[in-house]
């Protein structure tokens, strides 16, 4: 959980209201999803409970939230965003290595010391949170004054620009920075596998920045002489950056300063940012009765939800909403009823008794895993538990299938567990390998969830129980994998049937597809290659079925 530091004076100046006692502050704290874990004179630890909301990594996003719903300052914020005439010019030769950029100006700054902590605290939580540790998003704050427009983004070679790091006082080289400065040596692996490396200059060739590594010296220290300040953000994807940026910029704006936007020029395109344009999504009312238990009104559900900085209409059962553009955690609708119930405040909410006795019984699913774990494990095998997550290489190219979607993970942090597994045999044909000091024959089994893409499902996936039995040593044939499949059937009662297949990983001949019911599978000896590519030398046969 993120925690800040913050001034309770400088809160309450934001929020337009003192906190008389410590626990009148706690419960304030509730409905920006936080909660207070240390006060000490006037320095305030927060923890942030929600990690999906960059916007509250600061005193200024904390207040925004809490102002309304102690003042009439409702809906969604409204930032005056004026034209600055500044252009920041994106070079082609940034496309393959970090192509996104999004930037403004803040004019008409008073830095004070609050301001200062805050911005620079903002900064590094976005960044390590929501910019998942500047890979995803990268956040630069510069001096304007000491700048020239355009502003140009473009890459250069290790040896071919210098420039004084933020902190220092040598100039170096981009390779001499990767290599010596801290922030180079913690960062560098983000633009590892390039030949020129990104940098933010001015007209006049002034660097400003090395993103998403570290600033300048000249230019990238804000301090309490700074009228005027460039925001910058750099990333992969234009809407990351984008909400990135309005995070910053909106929190610079509640102290009253002045926003101006940049024209961002690529080579196909040109866009203006910030906008703070409104981000929409539409709530049954029934949806909000059904989930929360709450008979709202129309009426009701909307001057809720302004206090949560909804902008709502309500039309035929509907709320059709409106909300910020720094927000990023509304993907549903359930997201916004979550915010009906902050508004009402959980423990105001009177728990329902319990007017019907429920006697609790295992699903059907459940049972049917059960037995036909207990028939695998009268026939002898021993049962195994991988992993659910995997990798390509596994699921895919070892047992020779043509690349093919799965369900991913959007950042892994390793190639060894970057998709979710389709199919159980791989990962026991893996385990194989890694056992083969153990006595022969090994018979084996798992049963378990997989995870396919399906665009009928409301999540776009579906999870599908499956059972895999692996034989391996001399004996491991084609017949012997049948009478096991055909044994299990009987045991469960399953009524099955089999035909030809031509399976890639299966010795031709020597296989066969299974339907029981509407599920299907296969079964067979495993193919030389398939063996090889495992490491397994004894003879190996399997089937796979859905239960």
């Amino acid at each position: 959980m993120p925690s800040l530091e913050a001034s309770k004076k400088d809160l309450e100046k934001l929020v337009k209201k003192k906190f008389a006692c410590k626990e009148e502050l706690e419960t304030a704290l509730e409905f920006a999803k936080c909660e207070l874990d240390s006060i000490e004179g006037d320095k305030l630890s927060i923890g942030v409970k929600d990690t999906n909301r960059p916007d509250l990594l600061s005193t200024e996003g904390i207040a925004r939230e809490l102002r309304s719903r102690y003042t009439k300052d409702r809906g969604v914020p409204k930032y005056m965003v004026k034209k600055s005439g500044v252009t920041l010019i994106v070079d082609k030769n940034v496309a393959k290595i970090r192509p996104c950029i999004a930037a403004a100006l803040i004019k008409n700054i008073k830095v004070t010391e609050d301001f200062l902590i805050q911005m620079i605290q903002l900064q590094e939580k976005v960044c390590l949170t929501f910019g998942k540790r500047r890979k995803e998003a990268a956040i630069g704050l510069y001096d304007w004054k000491k700048l020239k427009a355009p502003m140009h983004y473009k890459a250069f070679k290790l040896r071919e620009k210098k420039f004084i790091p933020l902190e220092y006082k040598v100039e170096m080289d981009l390779e001499e920075i990767l290599l010596e400065h801290p922030k180079g040596k913690e960062y560098k692996h983000l633009l590892e596998g390039f030949d020129k490396y990104p940098l933010l200059l001015d007209s006049k060739g002034a660097v400003a920045s090395m993103p998403p590594i570290i600033n300048s010296q000249l230019t990238g220290k804000v301090s309490e002489e700074t009228k005027e300040v460039l925001v910058e953000v750099t990333g992969y994807t234009q809407e990351t950056v984008n909400t990135a940026l309005d995070v910053m910029v909106s929190a610079i704006a509640e102290r009253g300063f002045s926003v101006y936007s940049v024209k961002i020029k690529y080579p196909d395109k040109t866009i203006v940012t910030p906008t703070f344009k409104p981000k929409k999504v539409t709530v049954n009312l029934g949806s909000v009765t059904r989930l929360t238990g709450l008979d709202l009104t129309p009426k009701q559900a909307k001057e809720l939800l302004e206090k949560a900085r909804y902008n709502v209409r309500t039309a035929k059962g509907k709320l059709l909403c409106e909300y910020p553009s720094y927000r990023q955690d509304i993907l549903h609708e359930v997201d916004v009823i979550e915010d009906v119930l902050i508004s009402t405040g959980y423990n105001k909410i009177e728990p329902a008794p319990v007017e019907l006795a429920c006697t609790g019984s295992e699903s059907s699913e459940a049972l049917a895993m059960d037995s036909a774990r207990e028939i695998c494990v009268g026939m002898g095998l021993q049962e195994v538990l991988t992993f659910t997550m995997t990798s390509r290489e596994k699921q895919a190219k070892k047992i020779g299938l043509k690349e093919n979607d799965f369900v991913e993970i959007a950042n892994p942090v390793s190639i060894n567990y970057e998709v979710f597994r389709k199919n159980i045999l791989p990962e026991l044909l893996d385990f194989l390998g890694k056992n083969k000091h153990c006595l022969y024959p090994q018979k084996i089994f798992e049963i378990g969830k997989c995870l396919e893409l399906d665009e009928s499902k409301e999540n776009k996936v579906r999870e599908p129980v499956k059972l895999c039995v692996v034989l391996s040593g001399k004996g491991a044939e084609f017949t012997v994998i049948k009478s096991a499949l055909d044994a299990l059937c009987k045991n469960m009662n399953w009524e099955h049937s089999i035909e030809d297949s031509n399976i890639s990983f299966l010795e031709k001949g020597k296989q066969g597809k299974v339907t029981i019911g509407s599920k299907k599978g296969f079964f067979g000896e495993l193919n030389k290659k398939t063996l090889e590519e495992f490491g397994l030398e004894m003879p190996t046969a399997c089937f796979e079925i859905e239960t």
